[in-house]
């Protein structure tokens, strides 16, 4: 009988990997066909007979530009970007143990455009001369800097998850202003610069910033793949955590810094897309539960399916313009925000 049991677990076990296993394949099948699309959709008249022959070797020096030049960066970086945030929302989710926590939870998101816009407005006020390094550099310097105000919050000896969030959101507030005020200063063409870069806009993502997304992404995904058992342990409640030996202020810590990493580098060179960190983890979460093993592949496929078929549907609605990419997943991110909201109450 015992024997019998024994097999029958195996079994039932051997299906749940099995079920988790077809998930993460049908997510990935996605990510090609949205690739697929995002490569071969766009304001120019290019057919996707056109797009294959380019990259099969067609000489066409018009069409090269578009896909090699224009398409392709595009892609890689929608797909990494989308990576980034979704992983950033997960970490942030799981170390705090709240539903409707993301990289724009805790302020990061919002220090990244006070970041730019200092850059943008304020620089070239004192003679610095604009471009997109220094924007990205001064983007990033600001979301480090308000992790670490989350950071310094997070090691006071009363503070808790809760204490987090809501710090987060208080930061959130206080960048928002800033931003208001430097606006407030600004001139007609520095405030047409400043609100368009806000935008979230994979357009201005080149080959030289998708290495270093690249670099990133596959650092911090390395990361959290080696911490998952820790991440599912936090998941039953920090008293079982602690009881296990899991150090949960540290890995909170480690959780929020590598979030401020992914969500400053990916503001940095593309603005803000919202709410992908919020919908990539919440729709894996429950479709493939919070078993960290599947759950982070599952939500980093996930992230980077939404903002390819964003930006491949922010291309196409109203063309020959472009959407700003930011506008579109926030359009189908806010519903499930006030779903969570209300389910979660």
């Amino acid at each position: 009988m015992a024997k019998e049991t024994d097999i029958d677990i195996k079994r039932t076990y051997q299906q749940y990997i099995r079920k988790k296993k077809t998930f993460l394949f049908f997510l990935l099948l996605l990510l090609v066909i949205c690739s697929i699309i995002s490569l071969h959709v766009g304001s120019s008249k290019m057919t996707a007979v056109e797009s294959f022959a380019v990259l099969l070797g067609n000489e066409n020096a018009t069409l090269r530009e578009i896909i090699f030049q224009i398409r392709l960066p595009r892609l890689l970086g929608g797909l990494l970007i989308g990576m980034n945030l979704a992983l950033s929302g997960l970490i942030i989710q799981s170390s705090l143990n709240n539903p409707l926590a993301s990289p724009t939870t805790i302020g990061i998101s919002s220090a990244s455009a006070a970041g730019a816009n200092v850059a943008l407005i304020l620089f070239s006020r004192w003679g610095i001369e604009r471009n997109l390094w220094l924007t990205a550099l001064s983007s990033f310097l600001m979301a480090m800097a308000c992790m670490s105000l989350v950071l310094l919050i997070s090691n006071l000896r009363t503070a808790n998850k809760t204490t987090v969030v809501l710090a987060g959101t208080a930061f959130h507030a206080l960048f928002l202003a800033f931003i208001t005020i430097i606006q407030y200063f600004a001139d007609d063409t520095e405030l047409a610069s400043a609100v368009a870069w806000t935008f979230g806009d994979l357009g201005r993502v080149h080959f030289d910033e998708i290495v270093i997304l690249a670099v990133v992404t596959a650092l911090s995904v390395l990361c959290m793949y080696a911490l998952r058992w820790q991440m599912n342990a936090l998941d039953m409640g920090e008293q079982s955590a602690h009881s296990l030996g899991i150090p949960v202020r540290h890995l909170r810590n480690l959780c929020i810094l590598i979030a401020a990493l992914n969500t400053g580098v990916s503001v940095a060179f593309a603005g803000i897309i919202g709410f992908v960190g919020l919908l990539a983890p919440q729709m894996t979460k429950r479709l493939i539960g919070e078993d960290k093993r599947f759950m982070i592949p599952a939500a980093l496929l996930s992230g980077a399916c939404i903002v390819l078929a964003s930006d491949a549907l922010a291309r196409v609605v109203v063309a020959p313009l472009v959407l700003p990419v930011g506008a579109v997943t926030s359009l189908f991110g806010a519903p499930l925000f006030l779903y969570v909201l209300l389910k979660g109450r």
